[in-house]
Protein backbone atom coordinates (compact mmCIF):
# COMPACT_ATOMS: atom_id res chain seq x y z
CA UNK A 1 0.00 0.00 0.00
CA UNK A 2 1.43 3.45 -1.24
CA UNK A 3 1.22 6.96 0.08
CA UNK A 4 -1.98 7.20 -2.19
CA UNK A 5 -3.94 3.98 -0.82
CA UNK A 6 -2.90 5.83 2.77
CA UNK A 7 -4.34 9.06 1.87
CA UNK A 8 -7.26 8.23 0.11
CA UNK A 9 -9.72 7.69 2.61
CA UNK A 10 -8.72 11.06 4.23
CA UNK A 11 -9.69 12.87 1.23
CA UNK A 12 -12.99 14.50 0.97
CA UNK A 13 -14.62 14.21 -2.16
CA UNK A 14 -14.88 17.33 -4.18
CA UNK A 15 -18.78 19.49 -3.19
CA UNK A 16 -20.24 22.04 -5.07
CA UNK A 17 -22.23 24.84 -2.76
CA UNK A 18 -22.48 27.72 -5.06
CA UNK A 19 -26.53 27.65 -6.37
CA UNK A 20 -25.92 28.79 -9.95
CA UNK A 21 -23.09 25.77 -10.18
CA UNK A 22 -25.66 23.49 -8.81
CA UNK A 23 -28.35 24.25 -11.53
CA UNK A 24 -26.32 24.01 -13.98
CA UNK A 25 -25.29 20.31 -12.76
CA UNK A 26 -28.80 19.39 -12.55
CA UNK A 27 -29.65 20.65 -15.97
CA UNK A 28 -26.16 18.50 -17.48
CA UNK A 29 -27.29 15.36 -15.31
CA UNK A 30 -30.23 15.16 -17.77
CA UNK A 31 -28.65 16.54 -20.64
CA UNK A 32 -24.94 14.84 -20.85
CA UNK A 33 -22.91 17.40 -22.33
CA UNK A 34 -21.85 20.41 -20.49
CA UNK A 35 -21.66 22.46 -24.12
CA UNK A 36 -25.47 22.34 -24.42
CA UNK A 37 -26.20 22.58 -21.41
CA UNK A 38 -24.75 25.75 -21.13
CA UNK A 39 -26.84 27.02 -24.15
CA UNK A 40 -29.71 25.80 -21.99
CA UNK A 41 -29.09 26.99 -19.10
CA UNK A 42 -28.84 30.80 -20.92
CA UNK A 43 -31.69 30.54 -22.49
CA UNK A 44 -33.43 29.69 -19.07
CA UNK A 45 -32.12 32.59 -17.69
CA UNK A 46 -33.01 35.00 -20.20
CA UNK A 47 -35.99 34.17 -20.50
CA UNK A 48 -36.49 34.30 -16.57
CA UNK A 49 -34.96 37.88 -16.67
CA UNK A 50 -37.55 38.62 -19.79
CA UNK A 51 -39.96 40.27 -17.66
CA UNK A 52 -37.11 42.75 -16.17
CA UNK A 53 -36.27 43.56 -19.77
CA UNK A 54 -39.69 44.34 -20.92
CA UNK A 55 -40.48 46.56 -17.98
CA UNK A 56 -36.83 48.59 -18.27
CA UNK A 57 -37.59 49.12 -21.98
CA UNK A 58 -40.93 49.81 -21.37
CA UNK A 59 -39.71 52.43 -18.66
CA UNK A 60 -37.40 53.78 -20.87
CA UNK A 61 -40.41 54.65 -23.66
CA UNK A 62 -41.66 56.33 -21.17
CA UNK A 63 -39.43 58.32 -20.21
CA UNK A 64 -38.30 59.19 -23.98
CA UNK A 65 -42.33 60.41 -24.26
CA UNK A 66 -42.38 62.25 -21.06
CA UNK A 67 -38.70 64.11 -22.24
CA UNK A 68 -40.21 64.59 -25.66
CA UNK A 69 -43.82 66.71 -24.04
CA UNK A 70 -41.02 68.61 -22.27
CA UNK A 71 -39.22 69.57 -24.50
CA UNK A 72 -40.67 72.87 -24.84
CA UNK A 73 -40.92 73.90 -21.90
CA UNK A 74 -37.21 72.89 -21.07
CA UNK A 75 -35.85 75.03 -23.33
CA UNK A 76 -38.06 77.83 -22.60
CA UNK A 77 -36.01 77.51 -19.44
CA UNK A 78 -32.59 76.97 -20.56
CA UNK A 79 -33.08 80.29 -22.34
CA UNK A 80 -34.47 81.86 -19.18
CA UNK A 81 -31.33 81.10 -17.40
CA UNK A 82 -28.72 80.69 -19.54
CA UNK A 83 -26.20 82.45 -17.78
CA UNK A 84 -27.01 81.39 -14.04
CA UNK A 85 -26.47 77.17 -14.15
CA UNK A 86 -27.45 76.43 -10.84
CA UNK A 87 -31.00 78.28 -11.11
CA UNK A 88 -31.23 76.11 -14.33
CA UNK A 89 -31.01 73.00 -12.63
CA UNK A 90 -33.22 74.06 -9.73
CA UNK A 91 -35.79 74.71 -12.50
CA UNK A 92 -35.38 71.50 -13.95
CA UNK A 93 -35.64 69.55 -11.16
CA UNK A 94 -38.43 71.36 -10.08
CA UNK A 95 -40.13 70.48 -13.23
CA UNK A 96 -39.27 67.13 -13.13
CA UNK A 97 -40.80 66.85 -9.89
CA UNK A 98 -43.72 68.39 -11.11
CA UNK A 99 -44.55 66.09 -14.45
CA UNK A 100 -43.55 63.05 -12.52
CA UNK A 101 -40.52 62.08 -14.20
CA UNK A 102 -37.37 60.27 -12.95
CA UNK A 103 -33.85 61.20 -13.84
CA UNK A 104 -33.44 59.96 -17.52
CA UNK A 105 -29.29 59.77 -16.53
CA UNK A 106 -30.11 56.83 -14.06
CA UNK A 107 -33.10 55.10 -16.20
CA UNK A 108 -30.64 55.24 -19.60
CA UNK A 109 -28.07 53.36 -17.22
CA UNK A 110 -29.84 51.24 -15.59
CA UNK A 111 -30.59 48.51 -17.86
CA UNK A 112 -26.49 48.20 -17.86
CA UNK A 113 -26.07 47.88 -14.06
CA UNK A 114 -28.76 45.06 -14.05
CA UNK A 115 -26.54 43.26 -17.20
CA UNK A 116 -23.45 43.36 -14.76
CA UNK A 117 -25.10 42.28 -11.81
CA UNK A 118 -26.17 39.52 -13.61
CA UNK A 119 -22.57 38.81 -15.27
CA UNK A 120 -20.74 38.77 -12.67
CA UNK A 121 -23.29 36.91 -10.39
CA UNK A 122 -23.64 34.06 -13.47
CA UNK A 123 -19.88 34.27 -13.32
CA UNK A 124 -18.97 33.14 -10.01
CA UNK A 125 -21.66 30.42 -10.37
CA UNK A 126 -19.58 29.17 -13.95
CA UNK A 127 -16.05 29.71 -11.74
CA UNK A 128 -17.57 27.50 -9.18
CA UNK A 129 -18.59 25.00 -11.34
CA UNK A 130 -15.14 24.62 -13.34
CA UNK A 131 -13.05 24.25 -10.02
CA UNK A 132 -16.14 21.69 -8.92
CA UNK A 133 -15.48 19.22 -12.08
CA UNK A 134 -11.69 20.21 -12.51
CA UNK A 135 -11.34 18.16 -8.53
CA UNK A 136 -13.68 15.62 -9.53
CA UNK A 137 -11.33 14.69 -12.53
CA UNK A 138 -8.31 14.79 -10.34
CA UNK A 139 -10.01 12.80 -7.52
CA UNK A 140 -11.30 9.67 -10.20
CA UNK A 141 -7.43 10.01 -11.94
CA UNK A 142 -6.23 10.14 -8.20
CA UNK A 143 -8.28 6.77 -7.98
CA UNK A 144 -6.97 4.92 -10.45
CA UNK A 145 -3.45 6.64 -10.11
CA UNK A 146 -3.30 4.75 -6.39
CA UNK A 147 -4.12 1.36 -8.06
CA UNK A 148 -0.96 1.15 -10.33
CA UNK A 149 -2.44 1.82 -13.79
CA UNK A 150 0.38 2.43 -16.22
CA UNK A 151 0.44 5.76 -18.29
CA UNK A 152 -1.34 4.63 -21.02
CA UNK A 153 -4.34 3.29 -18.60
CA UNK A 154 -4.48 6.85 -17.00
CA UNK A 155 -4.57 8.33 -20.50
CA UNK A 156 -7.43 5.85 -20.83
CA UNK A 157 -9.07 6.70 -17.14
CA UNK A 158 -9.62 10.43 -18.67
CA UNK A 159 -10.72 9.69 -21.62
CA UNK A 160 -13.38 7.69 -19.77
CA UNK A 161 -14.12 10.29 -17.30
CA UNK A 162 -14.24 13.46 -19.24
CA UNK A 163 -15.64 11.34 -22.82
CA UNK A 164 -17.43 13.77 -24.58
CA UNK A 165 -19.18 15.79 -22.03
CA UNK A 166 -16.35 18.63 -22.18
CA UNK A 167 -16.29 18.57 -25.69
CA UNK A 168 -18.00 20.98 -27.97
CA UNK A 169 -17.88 21.33 -31.31
CA UNK A 170 -14.39 22.46 -32.06
CA UNK A 171 -13.54 22.90 -28.48
CA UNK A 172 -11.56 20.22 -26.63
CA UNK A 173 -12.33 21.44 -23.20
CA UNK A 174 -15.26 23.67 -22.43
CA UNK A 175 -13.58 23.84 -19.07
CA UNK A 176 -10.68 26.00 -20.24
CA UNK A 177 -10.79 29.00 -22.07
CA UNK A 178 -11.30 28.38 -26.20
CA UNK A 179 -8.15 30.12 -27.31
CA UNK A 180 -3.99 28.83 -27.25
CA UNK A 181 -4.70 27.14 -23.28
CA UNK A 182 -3.86 24.32 -22.65
CA UNK A 183 -6.74 20.94 -22.93
CA UNK A 184 -5.30 19.70 -19.18
CA UNK A 185 -4.63 22.41 -16.88
CA UNK A 186 -1.17 22.29 -16.05
CA UNK A 187 -0.36 22.78 -11.92
CA UNK A 188 -0.25 26.47 -12.07
CA UNK A 189 -3.31 26.76 -13.88
CA UNK A 190 -5.18 24.41 -11.70
CA UNK A 191 -4.38 25.55 -8.42
CA UNK A 192 -3.27 29.33 -9.35
CA UNK A 193 -5.73 32.47 -8.51
CA UNK A 194 -4.60 34.60 -10.43
CA UNK A 195 -6.70 35.98 -14.41
CA UNK A 196 -7.66 32.59 -16.23
CA UNK A 197 -6.07 30.38 -13.68
CA UNK A 198 -8.82 27.91 -12.02
CA UNK A 199 -7.79 28.25 -8.37
CA UNK A 200 -9.04 24.45 -7.51
CA UNK A 201 -8.53 22.83 -4.37
CA UNK A 202 -5.54 20.26 -3.97
CA UNK A 203 -5.26 17.12 -1.94
CA UNK A 204 -3.18 16.62 0.66
CA UNK A 205 -0.57 14.32 -1.63
CA UNK A 206 -0.81 16.42 -4.62
CA UNK A 207 0.67 19.48 -2.83
CA UNK A 208 3.75 20.81 -5.30
CA UNK A 209 4.06 20.51 -8.92
CA UNK A 210 5.95 17.40 -8.80
CA UNK A 211 3.01 15.40 -7.65
CA UNK A 212 0.54 17.27 -9.55
CA UNK A 213 2.96 16.43 -12.86
CA UNK A 214 3.28 12.50 -11.71
CA UNK A 215 -0.33 12.33 -11.14
CA UNK A 216 -1.33 14.34 -14.99
CA UNK A 217 1.73 13.84 -16.64
CA UNK A 218 0.63 11.09 -18.52
CA UNK A 219 -2.24 13.22 -19.88
CA UNK A 220 -0.62 16.68 -20.11
CA UNK A 221 2.10 14.61 -22.73
CA UNK A 222 -0.99 12.86 -24.69
CA UNK A 223 -3.14 15.81 -24.98
CA UNK A 224 -1.36 19.63 -24.28
CA UNK A 225 0.15 21.06 -27.50
CA UNK A 226 3.89 21.19 -27.23
CA UNK A 227 4.98 24.45 -27.78
CA UNK A 228 2.66 27.98 -28.15
CA UNK A 229 2.48 27.29 -32.03
CA UNK A 230 1.63 23.67 -32.24
CA UNK A 231 -2.37 24.80 -33.04
CA UNK A 232 -3.12 21.59 -33.61
CA UNK A 233 -2.56 21.20 -29.71
CA UNK A 234 -4.51 24.22 -28.99
CA UNK A 235 -8.12 23.90 -26.98
CA UNK A 236 -9.68 26.22 -28.86
CA UNK A 237 -9.47 28.81 -32.01
CA UNK A 238 -10.53 32.03 -30.35
CA UNK A 239 -14.31 31.32 -32.43
CA UNK A 240 -16.22 32.19 -28.66
CA UNK A 241 -14.22 35.55 -28.14
CA UNK A 242 -14.79 36.91 -30.99
CA UNK A 243 -18.47 35.98 -31.25
CA UNK A 244 -19.02 36.93 -27.74
CA UNK A 245 -17.40 40.49 -28.27
CA UNK A 246 -19.37 41.51 -31.71
CA UNK A 247 -22.51 40.33 -30.09
CA UNK A 248 -21.88 42.26 -26.94
CA UNK A 249 -20.97 45.29 -28.78
CA UNK A 250 -23.69 45.55 -30.83
CA UNK A 251 -26.46 44.60 -28.46
CA UNK A 252 -24.68 47.39 -26.29
CA UNK A 253 -25.31 49.97 -29.25
CA UNK A 254 -28.68 48.69 -29.65
CA UNK A 255 -29.41 49.42 -25.50
CA UNK A 256 -27.64 53.14 -26.25
CA UNK A 257 -29.59 54.09 -29.20
CA UNK A 258 -32.64 53.64 -27.18
CA UNK A 259 -30.96 55.23 -24.16
CA UNK A 260 -30.29 58.19 -26.41
CA UNK A 261 -33.89 58.93 -27.48
CA UNK A 262 -34.57 60.10 -23.54
CA UNK A 263 -31.27 61.40 -23.02
CA UNK A 264 -31.14 64.78 -25.28
CA UNK A 265 -32.33 67.20 -22.76
CA UNK A 266 -30.82 69.83 -20.19
CA UNK A 267 -27.57 71.90 -21.53
CA UNK A 268 -25.28 71.48 -23.89
CA UNK A 269 -22.97 70.76 -20.98
CA UNK A 270 -25.32 68.32 -19.78
CA UNK A 271 -26.15 66.31 -22.51
CA UNK A 272 -22.36 65.88 -23.63
CA UNK A 273 -21.65 64.79 -20.51
CA UNK A 274 -24.65 61.87 -21.03
CA UNK A 275 -23.29 61.20 -24.36
CA UNK A 276 -19.88 60.38 -22.76
CA UNK A 277 -21.39 58.54 -20.01
CA UNK A 278 -23.17 56.36 -22.27
CA UNK A 279 -20.44 55.42 -24.75
CA UNK A 280 -18.47 54.82 -21.51
CA UNK A 281 -20.76 52.34 -20.63
CA UNK A 282 -21.37 50.97 -24.12
CA UNK A 283 -17.76 49.86 -24.54
CA UNK A 284 -17.46 48.21 -20.91
CA UNK A 285 -19.13 45.59 -21.37
CA UNK A 286 -17.92 44.40 -24.89
CA UNK A 287 -14.43 45.09 -22.98
CA UNK A 288 -14.96 42.80 -20.17
CA UNK A 289 -16.42 40.48 -22.17
CA UNK A 290 -13.50 40.23 -24.57
CA UNK A 291 -11.39 39.88 -21.38
CA UNK A 292 -13.27 37.07 -19.81
CA UNK A 293 -13.85 35.26 -23.07
CA UNK A 294 -9.96 34.89 -23.75
CA UNK A 295 -8.83 34.12 -20.45
CA UNK A 296 -11.56 32.07 -18.48
CA UNK A 297 -13.29 28.89 -19.25
CA UNK A 298 -15.17 28.32 -22.83
CA UNK A 299 -18.60 27.42 -20.90
CA UNK A 300 -18.82 31.11 -19.64
CA UNK A 301 -17.55 32.22 -23.19
CA UNK A 302 -20.61 30.15 -24.95
CA UNK A 303 -22.62 31.52 -21.73
CA UNK A 304 -21.79 35.54 -22.83
CA UNK A 305 -22.26 34.78 -26.49
CA UNK A 306 -25.74 32.98 -26.34
CA UNK A 307 -26.73 35.45 -23.82
CA UNK A 308 -25.49 38.69 -26.11
CA UNK A 309 -27.33 36.96 -29.58
CA UNK A 310 -30.68 36.76 -26.94
CA UNK A 311 -30.29 40.14 -26.16
CA UNK A 312 -29.87 41.47 -29.62
CA UNK A 313 -32.40 39.43 -30.72
CA UNK A 314 -34.94 40.67 -28.44
CA UNK A 315 -33.77 44.63 -28.53
CA UNK A 316 -34.75 44.00 -32.55
CA UNK A 317 -37.71 42.33 -31.76
CA UNK A 318 -39.10 45.19 -29.53
CA UNK A 319 -38.01 47.81 -31.10
CA UNK A 320 -39.77 46.68 -34.27
CA UNK A 321 -42.60 46.20 -32.42
CA UNK A 322 -42.16 49.54 -30.53
CA UNK A 323 -41.91 51.70 -33.87
CA UNK A 324 -45.34 49.97 -35.37
CA UNK A 325 -46.79 50.81 -32.31
CA UNK A 326 -45.65 54.50 -32.30
CA UNK A 327 -46.51 54.42 -36.18
CA UNK A 328 -50.45 53.55 -35.34
CA UNK A 329 -50.53 56.10 -32.27
CA UNK A 330 -49.35 58.83 -34.78
CA UNK A 331 -51.87 57.61 -37.20
CA UNK A 332 -54.49 57.94 -34.88
CA UNK A 333 -53.08 61.26 -33.49
CA UNK A 334 -53.55 62.70 -37.23
CA UNK A 335 -56.63 60.89 -37.42
CA UNK A 336 -58.31 63.01 -34.39
CA UNK A 337 -56.79 66.50 -35.03
CA UNK A 338 -58.40 66.28 -39.06
CA UNK A 339 -61.52 65.18 -37.94
CA UNK A 340 -61.13 68.00 -35.33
Amino acid sequence: MNIFSMLLTEMPTPELTNIIGKFIKVLFDGIGNYGVTVIVFTLILKIALSPLDVWQKLAMRKQSKSMARLKPQMDKIQRQYANNPEMLRVKQSELYRKEKVTSSMFASCLPMIVTMVVFFVVFGGFNAMVRYQNEMILFKMYEGYESGMTNEQIVALYNGIVGNQYQFLWIDNIFMPDSWANIVPTFNEYSGTSIGQIGASLPVVIGNVTEYNNLMGAVMSAYNKSSFWNIGKWNGYLVLPILSIVTSLFSSKLTQNSAAQQAAVGTEQQQKQQQMTQKMMMLMMPIMVGVFSVFYSAAFSLYMFISSLFTTVFNLIFNIVAKKIDKKEEEKMLQTTFRR
